[in-house]
């Protein structure tokens, strides 16, 4: 499958579905602890309705990432994008803030501006309602004889919104806990990184017809290495990862590169067409630390960059995924900048081809009469600890679970 593309994947059927999705009993294989557990049953990557509960009580409730801080570096610049079917703005005010707003006019519900650029208002293209960088409405054309209609009090429905290291992180849920503090830890930690300068590259963008656990799985673990991805592009192999013990917050996986002075940037894995950052210690320079903050929010850092993946759910078997590769502002100013990102994004290519198609071929595989209950290789902890934390939003009363 190539960039762009829809792959090819299964449909949504719930073939293997349990008649009571959120019963307790048949999650006991898979609350043991990990080297004595079983996956999720495989209802849990094809069914509507176990999806439609994880969008009440994990995407409605969780912190998503809607994008980079830098794709709106100045006042007016906003982009679009699509969160749980809601179209949305992502903009940065006069006052040098940034907001997340519904793209939706409040007059007959026209998207108001797709895409991306500079703007010092918001005119909807059906009826001219205008509206500020902040969403309060500017103007209504000929509505002054409409009775009891107040313009103060029709403004764009605004989402939470918190930047972390650069990313743009928006909430459903106007009460839930701010995201910044419980990530302190891992701030620390990236404190070399310096990920709030780096700057966004086009992303890579595949269509998939598979589930989105399936997507954040594949990204975190290493045991497919050993096979998926074997042969000259086996620069950080399986048998050194590390996975850090489940938080509930965020997942960490370190992977070391075979040679020292590594890459995941060529297909042979032997130079990065990158200069290494030069922050970094020498330890961070012979590896690459994977992230989870859940529930989507996949980033890893190398020695000369970041990639993050925008995980975009639509349904049981369905979702977008935007690979972004983001870099030091004085790599992108270098004369060889244009040829690099192509070869980084050639290699990137390489390997999520691969991905694509593993994917794709186990959301068929999930959805068969026959789907197994796998048990998980120690090089999968990280895929049973993403386990806990979805049955623990999920299934809703903890007399639902039984105990491991």
């Amino acid at each position: 499958m190539k960039n762009g593309r829809d792959a090819a994947g299964s449909s949504s059927s719930d073939m293997g579905s349990t008649p009571t999705p959120f019963g307790g009993n048949e999650f006991a294989p898979t609350l043991q602890r990990w080297d004595s557990a079983s996956a999720l049953p495989p209802h849990c990557y094809t069914s509507k309705e176990w999806y439609d509960r994880e969008v009440e009580t994990i995407f409605l409730k969780e912190w998503l990432c809607a994008g980079r801080a830098d794709q709106v570096e100045k006042p007016g610049d906003y982009f679009t994008i699509r969160l749980l079917g809601e179209p949305l703005i992502v903009v940065r005010d006069e006052l040098n803030e940034i907001h997340v707003m519904s793209a939706i006019c409040r007059h007959r519900a026209m998207e108001l501006v797709e895409g991306h650029g500079n703007r010092r208002s918001f005119q909807c293209p059906y009826h001219a309602w205008t509206y500020s960088l902040r969403g309060e409405l500017l103007g209504a054309p000929e509505m002054d004889q409409t009775g009891q209609f107040t313009r103060k009090e029709c403004r764009l429905p605004e989402l939470r919104a918190e930047v972390w290291e650069g990313f743009i992180f928006v909430n459903f849920d106007p009460n839930a806990t701010s995201l910044g503090p419980r990530l302190a830890s891992l701030s620390k930690r990236l404190k070399n990184y310096d990920l709030a300068e780096l700057r966004n590259t086009t992303p890579v963008t595949f269509e998939g017809n598979w589930n989105w656990k399936l997507m954040i799985e594949n990204a975190m673990e290493f045991y497919h290495v050993l096979g998926l991805h074997q042969g000259p592009h086996d620069a950080m192999p399986a048998r050194l990862a590390i996975t850090e013990d489940y938080n509930g917050i965020y997942e960490a996986v370190r992977g070391r590169f075979a040679e020292l002075g590594g890459t995941l940037w060529t297909e042979s894995g032997d130079h990065s067409p990158f200069p290494v950052i030069e922050s970094l210690t020498q330890d961070q320079c012979q590896r690459g630390d994977f992230f989870l903050i859940y529930p989507t929010h996949v980033f890893f850092v190398l020695p000369d960059s970041m990639v993050y993946y925008q995980t975009l759910p639509d349904g049981p078997d369905r979702m977008t995924l935007r690979i972004n590769i983001c870099l030091p502002r004085s790599t992108i100013q270098r004369a060889d900048f244009e040829q690099s990102l192509k070869t980084g994004r050639d290699a990137l290519l390489f390997i999520n081809d691969q991905d694509m198609f593993a994917c794709s071929s186990v959301q068929r595989g999930l959805s068969s009469r026959m789907a197994p209950r796998g048990r998980y290789s120690h090089l999968e902890q990280v895929t049973w600890q993403i386990a806990q934390f979805i049955m623990s939003r999920v299934i809703k009363h903890q007399a639902d679970l039984p105990v491991a």
